[in-house]
Formats: structure tokens, sequence, C-alpha cells
């Protein structure tokens, strides 16, 4: 497979957790704050907050061979976030344009 890393439609994102959700190599990863998850999440999310000061250290220790499903409030974090995982060598990396609120 090829490395790639975009941004997605909150329609795209819908169709790649169906397809996906039970994959053992597909990881949704919610970059909100513990407060913002718990007020609701996608279903099968982890939590890493993205304001945490060991944030970078935790996201270095995730899979970078899985396919990775980003998201964040609005957008902002997940993009940044996205740039992250490029730079630690993360495989596959789709980033929901929009964040939670569009999906």
């Amino acid at each position: 497979m090829e490395n790639f890393w975009r941004s997605i439609s909150a329609d795209e994102a819908k169709k790649l957790v169906a397809q996906k959700n039970h994959d053992e190599n597909f990881c949704i990863l919610d970059v909100r704050t513990e407060e913002e998850f718990l007020s609701g999440a996608v279903p099968g999310a982890i939590n890493l907050d993205f304001y945490a000061p060991d944030f970078l250290e935790e996201l270095g220790k995730l899979d970078k061979n899985k396919t990775h499903l980003i998201y964040c409030r609005s957008g902002s974090r997940s993009k940044a976030v996205l740039f992250s995982m490029k730079q630690l060598g993360f495989a596959c990396v789709y980033e929901l344009d929009g964040g939670i609120i569009s999906f």
C-alpha cells in the first residue's frame, strides 16, 4: 500500500468507518480534550488530547502501519496532527475535514 495523508469529507469518513470499523488495522483517533471526547465521539474512537504535554510522545507510540482516521471538533487541531503524523512516519492517515461537527 502506498503511503498517503489526506483530508476527507464527512461523507467519505462515514463510509470509511462503516467499511473498516471492525478491522484491527484501522484506528479512529479523537484529538479533542477528554471533556470534549466524553460529550460524544465517533464509535470506536480512542482519545489523545492534543493539548496534553505528552501528546506527540503518545502519538508516536501508535502503530504507524495501521490506517488512521483523525478528527477534532472543527478540523484545525486534526489538520496539525495530520502533518505531525506524516513527519512521524505514519503510513496512511485520513483527516476528517470540518471535524466532528461536520460528521
